[in-house]
């Protein structure tokens, strides 16, 4: 009998009340998105590799009345040109104009080819937890290029799987743990971890005024000689160093990440 992995409560009320809205771009990929329709400065939240737009709830939750947030399924398997251009379209299909870009572990990875190609459609830009190319994580067996060609998507679920259960039960295990599940399909969840593998450098976009590095001390993901590299891609960029949250601060750190958030909107 296979498990179901419930959503954590949290998630559970905002997937409710925040319907999800589908968008076709011009090249013809499937975006979802949640949008809280508000007359503020937009914000928009580009989670990483694992799950979809859901899993920056917290974010969106804390934010709704100050920003209209929108949290962004993209589509997997694109190189990070054509999710900056589709991003692109999504933004100007809603007429938000020049928007705030929060992006975590992968989703800040490809936002830095969205803040290259189309700075004018950009004011603010939060790169949380995230990396420069596929060395930074070769490391780990997870990203091992040769397996993540040859496996199934159903073959690397079940590998994050087991080791995500093997951990002591959180609301983080909980929240991956659905999202392996119910987040996107298997296949998808296969490219994107792909993608990051094989991943090289973008090319350093301007710096917008409010850039802004995040990272977490304890981060077995992201570890310090990591964030060293991406620190030197943007010199004159804010950091902000959190000593806990590991890589989903805005998970697990949300009341510590919000002051930051919200002195980098203002």
């Amino acid at each position: 009998m296979s498990l179901d992995f419930a959503a954590p409560a949290g998630l559970e009320a905002f997937t409710q009340a925040w319907p999800l809205n589908a968008f076709t771009d011009p090249q013809g990929h499937r975006w979802g998105f949640r949008d809280n329709r508000r007359d503020a400065p937009p914000l928009v939240l580009l989670p990483g590799a694992l799950g979809n737009g859901d899993v920056a709830w917290r974010i969106a939750q804390a934010l709704d009345a100050e920003a209209r947030v929108l949290t962004v399924h993209y589509p997997s398997g694109l190189e990070p040109d054509a999710l900056a251009d589709g991003l692109l379209a999504l933004i100007d299909h809603l007429a938000l104009g020049p928007v705030a870009v929060w992006g975590s572990s992968y989703g800040a990875w490809w936002a830095q080819a969205f803040a290259q190609r189309h700075p004018g459609a950009l004011r603010a830009l939060w790169l949380g937890n995230t990396f420069v190319d596929g060395a930074d994580v070769a490391a780990s067996p997870l990203f091992a290029p040769d397996w993540l060609t040859a496996a199934s998507g159903e073959d690397v679920v079940a590998r994050w799987r087991d080791g995500t259960l093997a951990r002591p039960d959180s609301e983080l295990r909980q929240l991956q743990l659905h999202m392996l599940q119910h987040g996107l399909p298997a296949e998808d969840f296969r490219q994107r971890l792909l993608k990051v593998a094989l991943s090289t450098p973008l090319p350093a976009p301007p710096t917008p005024t409010k850039t802004v590095l995040c990272d977490c001390e304890d981060d077995a993901i992201i570890t310090p000689a990591v964030r060293e590299r991406v620190r030197r891609r943007y010199p004159h960029a804010h950091r902000v160093v959190l000593s806990a949250g590991g890589h989903y601060p805005h998970v697990q750190q949300i009341d510590a990440l919000l002051p930051h958030l919200r002195s980098w909107l203002a």
